[in-house]
Formats: structure tokens, sequence, C-alpha cells
């Protein structure tokens, strides 16, 4: 029951600070690396985070793979729309940056 409750919150949350990474994995299946930075304004049941990867840390190449990325005039996109959110993932790999836009529904 304690793990659904925490998925639950994780799910549902809105915040930055709170859950935020839970909250991005589990709506769109991408998954949040050592990162550097964070940045994640909420409005209006609109979030765009911002992450900074670690390239020291991560193996970008894995890290697209893994995540099965597709290759858009230089980004790396994953993108989604579901009864519950629509998502698009942006990686550049030359800044390191993770853009998440993600709407509520």
């Amino acid at each position: 029951m304690i793990v659904y409750i925490s998925l639950d919150i994780s799910y549902n949350t809105q915040f930055c600070r709170v859950f935020n990474t839970d909250n991005i994995e589990l709506r769109t299946d991408v998954n949040s690396p050592e990162v550097v930075s964070i940045d994640c304004p909420c409005k209006d049941n609109k979030k765009i985070s911002k992450f900074i990867i670690d390239s020291q840390l991560v193996d970008l190449n894995d890290y697209i793979s893994r995540n099965e990325f597709t290759l858009i005039d230089d980004l790396y996109i994953k993108e989604n729309n579901n009864r519950n959110s629509r998502y698009k993932v942006v990686f550049d790999t030359k800044t390191t940056e993770l853009t998440v836009n993600l709407t509520y529904k």
C-alpha cells in the first residue's frame, strides 16, 4: 500500500522539487540521469523542466538508446499524447540539456 500511495503522489504532483523527477519518469518513460542542474516552473497545468545532464557520469549514446529517442534536426526527441498528459522530451547532445514539456490533462 505504501508503494501505491508513493507512486500516486509522484504521478499526480505538479511541484518542481517534490517528486519532480519521479513524476516525469512515470509520465514520459524517460529516465532522469545524473544532472548538474534542474529548473522546472509549472503554471496552468504546464511544466517545463530543464536538466543539464552530467556528461562525465552519463554515457550519452547509451542514454539516447535506452530512452528510445528519435533524431530530428540534430535533437533527440520523444513525445506522446495520452489520456493523462501530453509531453515532448528534447535532448540536445551539444549542450547536454534535457527539456521536458509536460501538459497535465
